[in-house]
């Protein structure tokens, strides 16, 4: 998780500067359209993949024999998939009514996906042997040489057009590395094989449909937003829509890192599992209040500063809303690979598919009432997805294996809550100098909890020994007389 986690405070200032120059370069019409083509596209290629990450991971990782034969085949199924969905695509888009810069930015970036997909087998094999700090490398890797390609063609006084086409080349040359780092594995001979192939698409299907309701959501919401509200309402909501996605990254880090761990305990040791779940929700406690509180305290000027106030303003409030998501993601994200590590995967797509029925009841209804009264129609949809977060979290906490939550993730959530009480306070009273208001509310909230305790023997596991060895240092200074 560490290793995901350094890697993303690379990329993402890396990503924040070139959504920013998106942003500013095309405007907010031209880059709602990549968001809904990202959207739209992301739907398809579910059908693609075909929940083969969380299948080849924790195959792989109960037993590496059968890595080259999952590779080999999951290969053959995606070069086949993703040929069909890029010739589907054009028809589909003309039968669909899209306009023409929506064609144009969902056909590069289905073939940017169908390139990335090909990389996301291989680093699912890399998870199944646990080596995540090859595929933070990878990450790292991928995300500078997109950053320079897409940078260098906006500077050069390109649109849409060439901003995508530097996005395919970027993935293409991730792609050669990520084949690297599996041959670096020594698998032996990739020889598909139709037993192998048969069970992944079986064994899939599961994780197939729980993808399929976490895309649809964005898909239904982008796509109310785009018929009832207009095309700024939909840029506003795609900026920020990229915001929330870099503050929940430290919960997608421990999502990757957990999971084929967490299939093989739930195998070998289940008592080890509950342990590491029980953490897991811990932390992200810590960390999703802090995020949700920073995002509700500072989205105008976080909005502010990489987007810009003068097209990008209705952005912040839209932002603020989806603080409650925010802070409800980050336990999602823990929930799911848990459950499905547990083999309990069709409950908790059952939950996920609560958040469909909300889009669609609520969309209708919210975005048009937030463009009459406020202008921005985005509004409407944070609201929605806000009210689907709180739905499905509560289905996965009942649907978790009996246990796992005890006490302990209890008083984390109460001391979390009373430290994020006391960051909005001096956010609020320091909200004129955010200069000043950003690090000393953090540090209030480090600090309240430092005060609690919070960073107990059980949550030192996760640290790495050098680390954890200097905070028990520091805890035990903290107490002498």
């Amino acid at each position: 998780m560490l290793a995901l986690v350094f890697s993303q405070l690379i990329t993402t200032p890396i990503s924040v500067v070139v959504n920013a120059l998106l942003a500013r370069k095309l405007g907010a019409s031209d880059f709602g359209a990549i968001y809904f083509a990202i959207t739209v596209a992301g739907v398809w290629y579910l059908f693609v993949e075909w929940g083969g990450h969380a299948l080849v991971a924790a195959a792989i990782a109960r037993d590496r024999r059968a890595a080259a034969q999952f590779l080999g085949s999951g290969m053959v199924l995606r070069v086949v998939f993703a040929g069909i969905v890029l010739i589907v695509i054009p028809p589909f888009s003309r039968w669909m009514g899209y306009g023409e810069v929506v064609r144009l930015a969902l056909w590069l970036v289905a073939m940017k996906f169908a390139l990335q997909s090909l990389g996301a087998l291989c680093l699912a094999v890399v998870r199944g042997f646990e080596k995540v700090h090859w595929q933070a490398g990878a990450v790292v890797f991928a995300n500078v040489v997109e950053a320079t390609l897409v940078i260098t063609a906006l500077l050069r006084g390109g649109g849409l057009r060439e901003a995508l086409i530097a996005q395919v080349v970027a993935a293409s040359i991730a792609l050669a590395v990520q084949f690297g780092l599996v041959l670096r594995l020594d698998l032996g001979a990739w020889r598909p094989a139709w037993r192998t192939m048969g069970a992944m698409l079986a064994g899939g299907f599961s994780f197939l449909i729980l993808d399929v309701v976490v895309r649809l959501q964005p898909f239904i919401d982008a796509t109310f937003l785009s018929r009832l509200a207009p095309p700024e309402a939909l840029g506003w909501y795609g900026a920020a829509s990229r915001i929330s996605g870099v503050l929940v990254f430290p919960a997608l880090t421990l999502n990757l890192a957990l999971y084929p761990t967490l299939a093989r305990l739930w195998v070998a040791d289940r008592p080890m599992y509950e342990k590491i779940v029980r953490l897991g929700l811990r932390t992200v406690a810590i960390l999703g209040l802090l995020a949700a509180t920073g995002t509700a305290l500072f989205a105008p000027v976080v909005v502010g500063l990489v987007y810009g106030n003068q097209g990008y303003a209705p952005a912040a409030a839209i932002l603020g809303v989806m603080s409650v998501f925010i802070l409800l993601v980050y336990g999602s994200i823990v929930l799911g690979p848990s459950i499905a590590a547990a083999g309990r995967q069709w409950w908790w797509s059952a939950a996920q598919s609560l958040c469909l029925l909300v889009s669609v009841v609520l969309d209708p209804l919210l975005i048009p009432w937030a463009q009459r009264t406020y202008g921005n129609g985005g509004l409407g949809v944070a609201i929605s997805i806000a009210v689907a977060e709180i739905a499905m979290v509560t289905c996965g906490l009942w649907i978790l294996p009996r246990g796992v939550v005890d006490r302990a993730v209890g008083r984390t959530c109460v001391r979390c809550l009373t430290a994020a009480a006391a960051m909005a306070a001096v956010g609020f009273v320091l909200r004129g100098a955010p200069i000043i208001a950003i690090p000393v509310a953090v540090a209030t909230y480090v600090a309240i909890l430092w005060l609690g305790r919070e960073m107990d023997s059980d949550l030192l596991l996760l640290l790495p020994p050098w680390l954890s060895n200097r905070v028990r240092f520091l805890q035990r200074s903290s107490v002498r007389p």
